[in-house]
């Protein structure tokens, strides 16, 4: 270990391929690379390729100086939206083979948008990706207090696999009615699937979530399974082509619920979402240093825009999240999206409305400024227009724009709604930035926060240039965007620890017998130290952290706290994580918002074990004089809604920009990789982080 120097963190997403190189040292080196759809590998590697040339060595020196390579991925999700997984069976118990379709009373309008839910009427529920007709269930009955009263009816078991790989399935999901508190049938059904179809992927949903709940239980492993076959392919496919070059320890995926671990050992659902979750660590990690406990992170990225929500240091996990429309019950840190990204495509409805997204060009074909065969205008060609981006220094002058093709996709936009190419480009930014708004107004405030008491985090490509906007209209408190802003969700998964999770599931009234907490605890930990232990770590190099899924009597929101780690609770024990879930309760929800009457109960009991992972430096600068002639590059013609007209914008190249430099509006701060946008009214302030901070 002591020749390996450098760690290395990937996020791919939608319309690039972004990096971030950590060496020992903690000094940060930055990658980025268009995606490349039909072959993300390529996209990594010319990502990793470009960081590697800012530090004159070559990929294969890098790769084998490299400790840890850590990997977030959108495959999951372009798997789930495509629809092109595997072809993929379902074995449950008999009786309950019409779940996946029944859904919850909410399923028809679950993930949809308010404009849509007023039409419930039209409103269809999400379709499963496990057909009914590949669908069977066996005999058998476990109840509520882990005992079987039927036993498992393994001709039957047989019968349906026979039947299933008969009919072409390559991959078999097994979800019992009870199976989260016994799983000895789940367990029987999988080794018969193994000797009898050794070649077919099979998941339960004992190993993918141990938890109460039927519907989202049953989902998650329907998608799990669905999804993994290609998901685990690209893995093996990149790690490969990794140690072809040079790199030859395990390759690390990252898990949307915050850590990174082999990814032999992955949760194939657990990847979904993994991008902006890495966002989402590096918004704590740069808060916690810069002493801020209540932040909104936001990552505007080429196909979506991203919030969630850091208050009182913690980010908010969600425990039955919606993927796309699918309720899961699998833990996540909770991010909103909606499809609002530089690629998002603007267009006419029948009545001549103008309109911005969802739909995205994405990297293939991409906005028409890119000319790589985008036909239809998007949020960066409106950008290009309105003078934001300079077309000759996008990625710092490696891709030239085309702003002939950007006017003349909008000349076409602008007959349908009667506007002319530069109105139109204007309402589509203001109406991206009121999408964006109005995301963020319903992430903040319906956790009852009030944004003057936050500060926001822009990051992602297109974050710095919509931010001031979106953060002026929402009155945070500052804004603040970074060096690293279009890499952040990398910057995130590099300094991720390796770190797994397991849990348990059983229902409790608090108080709880504190010899019955601390023996589930003892069991957990021997669980996780099992599991690092399988991934080649030693038990005096592993974390333990404790955690406790709690909620009040008749209410439906859970909440996680931490748990002291002991060997033997006591009662006081036992109450001071009773009144620590009440305090943390009304930190999140406001005060009041508990219903203390009905009493409080546990229901989940979690253990993260995890590794330490090298952290990057934040180099503090000393503040100079307030004067930024010296960072000034130019000048160019830019259009804010403020004046209602292009003016001549001062240019600053943040490269020369200093701790102490002040930036006063209207103004446009440029990095090869991103664009800072300084309103009119706004004042932007160089921090000793190197940070730019808006106000006003």
């Amino acid at each position: 270990m002591k020749n390996k120097h450098f760690v290395i963190g990937v996020d791919t997403g939608g319309t690039f391929t972004d990096v971030v190189l950590v060496d020992s040292n903690g000094e940060s080196t930055i990658g980025k690379s268009a995606t490349t759809p039909k072959k993300l590998e390529d996209g990594v590697i010319n990502a990793v390729k470009d960081a590697c040339e800012k530090l004159n060595m070559t990929l294969e020196d890098v790769l084998s100086q490299t400790f840890s390579f850590k990997q977030g991925t959108t495959i999951g999700t372009n798997i789930m939206i495509n629809r092109n997984g595997v072809k993929t069976g379902l074995i449950t118990t008999k009786g309950f083979e019409d779940t996946l379709y029944i859904q919850r009373g909410g399923g028809r309008v679950a993930g949809l948008r308010e404009s849509e839910i007023r039409h419930q009427a039209v409103c269809r529920k999400p379709v499963p990706f496990i057909p009914k007709s590949l669908i069977y269930g066996v005999s058998e009955r476990v109840d509520c207090f882990a005992k079987i009263v039927i036993p498992l009816n393994e001709e039957e078991v047989v019968a349906a696999v026979r039947e299933l790989v008969g009919k072409g399935v390559e991959a078999i999901a097994v979800c019992l009615l009870w199976s989260f508190a016994n799983p000895a049938h789940e367990q029987r059904i999988k080794q018969i699937i193994k000797d009898m179809a050794p070649d077919v992927y099979v998941q339960i949903s004992s190993e993918v979530a141990p938890v109460i709940k039927e519907y989202g239980r049953m989902n998650t492993v329907a998608i799990d399974t669905y999804v993994g076959p290609p998901m685990i392919k690209w893995y093996d496919i990149l790690a490969k082509e990794l140690k072809t070059r040079g790199y030859n320890n395990e390759l690390l995926t990252m898990q949307a619920w915050g850590g990174v671990m082999p990814y032999s050992e992955m949760s194939p659902i657990g990847t979904i979402n993994s991008g902006p979750a890495g966002g989402v660590l590096a918004t704590k990690f740069i808060a916690e240093n810069l002493g801020f406990k209540n932040v909104v992170a936001t990552d505007v990225g080429g196909t979506s825009f991203e919030a969630s929500v850091i208050a009182e240091w913690r980010p908010v996990f969600h425990h039955e999240p919606l993927i796309m429309r699918y309720r899961v019950e699998t833990p996540m840190v909770e991010i909103r999206s909606i499809g609002a990204g530089g690629g998002t495509i603007a267009w006419a409805d029948d009545s001549g409305r103008l309109r911005v997204g969802p739909v995205s060009a994405g990297a293939d074909p991409g906005p028409v400024c890119y000319q790589i065969g985008g036909t239809q205008p998007t949020v960066t060609d409106a950008d290009l227009l309105l003078g934001y981006l300079d077309a000759g220094y996008f990625l710092g002058g490696k891709m030239k724009l085309d702003k002939d093709a950007a006017l003349e996709a909008y000349k076409e936009l602008g007959k349908k709604v009667g506007l002319d190419p530069i109105e139109t480009a204007a309402g589509v930014f203001e109406i991206q930035n009121a999408h964006m708004s109005d995301l963020l107004r319903g992430v903040v405030t319906q956790r009852g926060h009030d944004p003057k008491d936050f500060v926001v985090f822009c990051f992602g490509g297109g974050g710095p240039l919509h931010g001031s906007s979106y953060g002026k209209e929402l009155g945070f408190s500052k804004i603040y965007m970074f060096q690293q802003s279009s890499v952040f969700s990398a910057y995130g998964i590099a300094l991720t620890d390796v770190e797994s999770y397991v849990n348990y599931f059983e229902h409790h009234k608090m108080p709880v017998d504190p010899e019955v907490l601390s023996s589930i605890y003892v069991d957990l930990e021997e669980r996780a130290y099992a599991k690092m232990e399988k991934m080649g770590f030693t038990r005096d190099v592993v974390k333990l952290n404790r955690e406790i899924i709690m909620k009040f009597g008749r209410q439906v929101h859970m909440e996680t706290i931490p748990v002291e780690n002991k060997r033997h609770y006591t009662r006081k024990d036992i109450e001071k994580i009773i009144n620590d879930f009440l305090e943390h309760y009304q930190k999140v929800y406001g005060e009041g918002a508990g219903f203390v009457e009905a009493g409080v109960e546990s229901l989940s009991y979690v253990v993260r074990p995890s590794i330490d992972s090298v952290k990057p430096m934040m180099p503090k600068h000393a503040l100079g004089a307030k004067s930024s002639k010296g960072a000034i590059k130019g000048t160019r013609q830019v259009y804010f809604k403020e004046y209602g007209e292009f003016k001549e914008t001062t240019i600053y190249d943040y490269g020369k920009l200093s701790a102490g430099n002040v930036v006063e509006g209207a103004g446009i701060i440029e990095t090869p990789t991103t664009t800072m946008v300084v309103l009119p009214d706004q004042v932007a302030t160089v921090d000793e982080y190197l940070n730019v901070v808006i106000e006003g």
